[in-house]
């Protein structure tokens, strides 16, 4: 026979009839709660690296890019031809960029910024055509007249655009880098 004294017979009453009023009910009992390592694996979301097609398209932007800026940063005499060249090379951005397919949900952020930069340079295209139209084979125009304002007005707007255009360009790459380091390529 086994005889509790102290704390061991205070202890014992209490754990004992709780084993028999849980034990007895006849009902089984469901935990709800859960592991720690099953929680996480169930709710972390699953991280998919980068398809080739995303980083084909991530690449088309750069390239594009390069393109563009290729054109519009020399420091050139601005003939009627040149004018027209830097509407051509800005106006291809959308065209370009459609090559490569719809972009995927995960870089809709960097489309965004894409779609931007291509309404900037199309935009610009506009106004390198403007100032051209105006200008003489030379890219001069008769000082004092609306030929001079226009084409003065319509190249800084192509100056302009061509600067905005490219820096949102930068901004969407920078994007499409923070993504690719976020899920991986």
């Amino acid at each position: 026979m086994l005889v509790l004294t102290g704390f061991a017979a205070r202890l014992a009453g209490p754990v004992l009839l709780t084993a028999l009023v849980g034990g007895c009910g006849g009902e089984t009992t469901t935990s709800t709660a859960t592991s720690p390592a099953t929680t996480a694996s169930t709710t972390a979301p699953s991280i998919v690296p980068m398809t080739a097609e995303e980083l084909a398209w991530l690449k088309a932007i750069t390239r594009v890019h390069k393109k563009i800026d290729n054109v519009t940063q020399q420091s050139v005499t601005l003939t009627r031809a040149k004018m027209v060249a830097l509407g051509k090379a800005m106006g291809a951005c959308s065209r370009e960029l459609a090559k490569g397919g719809s972009p995927s949900d995960r870089l809709q952020p960097v489309y965004s910024l894409v779609k931007k930069a291509c309404r900037t340079f199309d935009k610009g295209a506009k106004c390198w055509a403007t100032a051209a139209s105006v200008s003489m084979a030379d890219g001069g125009v008769i000082v004092g007249t609306p030929e001079e304002r226009t084409q003065r007005r319509a190249v800084d707007c192509g100056g302009a655009a061509a600067g905005n255009g490219s820096n949102l360009l930068n901004d969407a790459e920078r994007k499409g880098d923070e993504i690719k380091a976020t899920v991986g390529s």
